[in-house]
């Protein structure tokens, strides 16, 4: 019994310390950053090597396409591959959709995000 005890605690606190986040949340929120045109919403999602390339008018572009297709609804998952932390979303709107692909980094941001339309 003591033995079990410790291991579901070592296992709860190798969880808590890992830093794993839900990829869905992650990409829900930077992808509703992305239609608000909020780039300080978008940039403190991506690790320190992405944060960089977040422009304004990066991000206002694909923001106007967004809005182009009427509201924002959620995402739905289409594919992932653990091996590489790489996870493929339809992000849907009530007149069209795009997918979302994103790659977790290590440090549980985004390493990669991008936009394809559909």
């Amino acid at each position: 019994m003591k033995r079990r005890l410790a291991a579901a605690c070592c296992i709860l606190v190798l969880v808590a310390c890992s830093g794993t986040r839900d990829p869905q949340a992650e990409a829900n929120a930077v992808t509703r950053a992305v239609y608000n045109d909020d780039v300080a919403g978008v940039a403190a999602h991506l690790d320190s090597a992405l944060q960089p390339q977040v422009t304004r008018a990066g991000v206002g572009m694909i923001s106007d396409k967004m809005h182009a297709l009427g509201a924002y609804t959620g995402l739905t998952p289409l594919a992932q591959d653990a091996g590489k932390h790489e996870y493929t979303y339809q992000a849907n709107f009530t007149k069209g959709k795009m997918n979302v692909v994103v790659r977790l980094g290590t440090d549980g941001t985004f390493a990669a995000f991008r936009v394809f339309p559909l």
